[in-house]
Formats: C-alpha cells, sequence, structure tokens
C-alpha cells in the first residue's frame, strides 16, 4: 500500500514579501513550483500578494528571498515549466461542500479533500478504472476504495458507508461505488477523496472541472 494514513507532514510557512515571486520561492527553497502552488492551490502564479503565507514542503527553516525589482538590470527568468492545470481529467464523485481543503492541517498535510453530503449519498467513480484496494481495516480510513487509472493515477474514496465494488472490478467513470458515511476517523458524514499519481499525493482540485 502507497500510503498509511491521511497525514504527512515537514516543512515550514513563508510569508511573501513585496516583490517576491512563486518562482523565486521555491527556487530559494530548491521546491518544485507545482508542487507548492497544489499544497497551496495557487493556480494563477501572478495572483500571490505580500503578506499571505504559504507552505513550503520539506523545508526546515524561513529563507530569505531575493525579491524582483522593476526596472533593474536583473530580469526574471521564466518558470521552469508551467503550473500544470488538468480540470477534466476527473469528475467530481459527489457534490458537496468541502469542509476540509487539500494542504497543512494541524501541524500536518491533509492529502485530499472533505466534500461533505448525506449519509448513503451515491459515490461515483471519477473516471474510468480498476478498484485496486477494497477494505474497511486501514486505520482512520474506515470503509475505502482506491481505484486506479491510466497514466499511474490512483483515486481514494473513504470514510465510505458501504463499498458496492470489490477489488479486481473494472468500473466506469460516473459509476456508483459506494455511498457517503462516516467510517473510521471522520467527524460527520463526508467523501474523504484523494488523487495520487504513483506515490506523490496531489491535489484534486487541479483535476477537477
Amino acid at each position: 500500500m502507497f500510503f498509511s494514513g491521511c497525514f504527512a507532514g515537514g516543512g515550514v510557512y513563508h510569508t511573501i514579501h513585496k516583490g517576491e515571486t512563486l518562482y523565486r520561492i521555491s527556487k530559494t527553497y530548491n521546491v518544485d513550483i507545482q508542487d507548492v502552488a497544489e499544497l497551496n492551490n495557487i493556480k494563477d502564479p501572478t495572483e500571490i500578494k505580500a503578506g499571505k503565507r504559504i507552505f513550503i514542503p520539506g523545508a526546515r527553516r524561513v529563507k530569505k528571498v531575493k525579491p524582483y525589482v522593476p526596472g533593474s538590470n536583473e530580469k526574471e527568468p521564466e518558470p521552469e515549466g508551467k503550473i500544470v492545470i488538468e480540470k477534466d481529467r476527473f469528475s467530481w464523485p459527489v457534490h458537496g461542500l468541502i469542509e476540509s481543503p487539500f494542504g497543512p492541517r494541524n501541524g500536518g498535510r491533509h492529502d485530499g479533500i472533505d466534500i461533505a453530503a448525506r449519509e448513503g449519498t451515491p459515490v461515483k467513480a471519477a473516471e474510468n478504472g480498476e478498484a485496486v484496494y477494497v477494505s474497511s481495516s486501514l486505520r482512520g480510513y474506515g470503509n475505502i476504495i482506491i481505484l486506479k487509472h491510466k497514466d499511474d493515477f490512483y483515486t481514494v474514496y473513504a470514510h465510505n458507508e458501504k463499498n458496492l465494488v470489490k477489488t479486481g472490478e473494472s468500473v466506469k467513470k460516473g459509476e456508483v461505488i459506494a455511498n457517503v458515511g462516516s467510517t473510521g476517523n471522520a467527524t460527520g458524514a463526508h467523501l474523504h477523496f484523494e488523487v495520487r499519481q504513483g506515490k506523490t499525493v496531489r491535489n484534486p482540485l487541479f483535476f477537477l472541472p
């Protein structure tokens, strides 16, 4: 199994100062700009503002970032790769308010999004795939289903009232695979939904319409 809990830690909060860009911040901390963007739900790097605090994964201490000064001889280098957003890769497994977003939470990291919905609401497969893990024994997650998709993507559906598919079954996008519940460590009825690519945790909101 490629994960063992909802949380993973390690990192610091960086307060953005005037002249700092997401590219410069990422370069200073030697982290991937995509990772910083997804953890902080930043879909447009030009919209970051001074005073905003962002989480830098893996960093041990706050570093000083050299600001970009307009009109200086120094030119702001282009980011090495844009922030990738694939909003149509997956569909919403259930509709409702997001109770808890992806990213830093309580000193750790929340590896998915929690979508509030009534107990028993149908949970649908976000894409065609295969049920590679169906269980009720993964600590904290309650009844859980993991689907494998093309390009080494996986989607995770947890705290289900009831799982409706079995390991090894193929499922179609939009097919009902479970019912919303509150099993495991859940404060109320909701779906805990994750997107992973290989062993890398991704922000689901970067892949949903």
